[in-house]
């Protein structure tokens, strides 16, 4: 069995006790896996590190910490696995969703169904001029209003999954910048955070 969560402002000083002792009442003795997040491609299978993705084949707990990325939960029930993504400009930009789809097919995952839970909307994610021949190539759709510029990063994360070929998407995002009551780096330079999780229970 596969379950997936959203933990809004339960990580006020920016580390994970509160979190993990929420994991532990609700999964007992499941290892959790945790990742010192560094805005990158690099993913985990059943083990921890640097990095920003973590799989899980097996009778366990997925973590990351969000303040404005966007946690992405990826999971094919029948096959028992499971995957949790911090997909930030860096990270979608270098396609994290993609390389998780890729790496669980590899894995013999079959159907795929994913959750998207807060981030930094297309309302508020403004970037420097900069980047935007970077998203341009990575496919990250960016505007001009009012002499400023924004960034879409839900869209683009949206159409790997669909190019990944995942069956049912289910979007339970909104803005972390404006949605109220979300703590958020580009708003605050906050080090607290949302967490974000997935677990196998057999």
């Amino acid at each position: 069995m596969i379950s997936h969560g959203f933990l809004k402002n339960i990580d006020a000083k920016g580390d994970y006790p509160l979190v993990e002792e929420y994991l532990k009442n609700r999964y007992g003795d499941l290892e959790i896996l945790r990742l010192r997040q560094i805005h990158s491609d690099m993913i985990y299978v059943d083990a921890t590190g640097e990095g920003d993705g973590i799989i899980i084949t097996k009778p366990s707990v997925g973590l990351i910490r969000t303040a404005d990325c966007y946690p992405v939960v990826i999971f094919d029930e029948a096959a028992g696995i499971a995957g949790v993504f911090h997909s930030g400009w860096r990270g979608t930009e270098q396609k994290i969703v993609s390389k998780g789809i890729e790496r669980m097919r590899d894995l013999g995952c079959r159907d795929l169904k994913s959750v998207i839970y807060p981030g930094i909307g297309f309302c508020c994610f403004e970037i420097g001029t900069e980047l935007v021949g970077r998203f341009k190539a990575a496919g990250i759709k960016s505007e001009c209003r009012d002499g400023r510029i924004f960034a879409d990063l839900k869209s683009a994360i949206l159409d790997e999954l669909k190019n990944g070929g995942v069956s049912e998407v289910t979007d339970n995002s909104c803005c972390t910048f404006c949605g109220g009551g979300y703590f958020s780096y580009r708003r605050d330079k906050t080090t607290a955070r949302h967490a974000t999780f997935v677990a196998v229970t057999n």
